[in-house]
């Protein structure tokens, strides 16, 4: 019972995955080390659309939890860009520092992604006009 092909309690040759290890098991792409600020945030949305924003124009974040971020652009128009998904932090950290090329939707249920490495659910992005509170 030991050697069963598929995964159960009685099964330890088969290691569990807890965090995302790799860079291709996260939903963003961020800069090398030696690499300067980002010039530019790219948005890939699970449709196939790609929008991207100067990083000069990101005039404020806010993190509710680390299942919601808002990323507010204020370029020729004003954006809210709001990113929900799972474990955040690190992308609020980076998003910071602007050692984030892009981001990847990867939509509400990825079933080969880990439920506990980070994931983007969904980008939204408003067009905001008049005064914002």
């Amino acid at each position: 019972m030991t050697h069963m092909p598929f995964p159960s309690n009685e099964n330890l040759t088969i290691p569990r995955r807890t965090l995302a290890t790799k860079a291709t098991d996260y939903p963003w792409k961020k800069l090398s080390p030696g690499e300067p600020p980002a010039m530019t945030l790219q948005l890939i949305f699970g449709d196939g659309r790609v929008i991207s924003y100067a990083s000069s124009d990101i005039r404020e974040m806010q993190k509710r939890d680390p299942g919601h971020l808002q990323i507010f652009v204020y370029g020729m128009e004003k954006y809210r860009i709001t990113i929900e998904g799972r474990h955040l932090d690190d992308l609020f950290d980076l998003l910071q520092n602007s050692r984030v090329r892009s981001l990847t939707e990867m939509g509400p249920r990825t079933f080969d992604h880990p439920e506990d490495a980070p994931s983007i659910e969904k980008i939204t992005v408003e067009a905001l006009t008049g005064p914002q509170l």
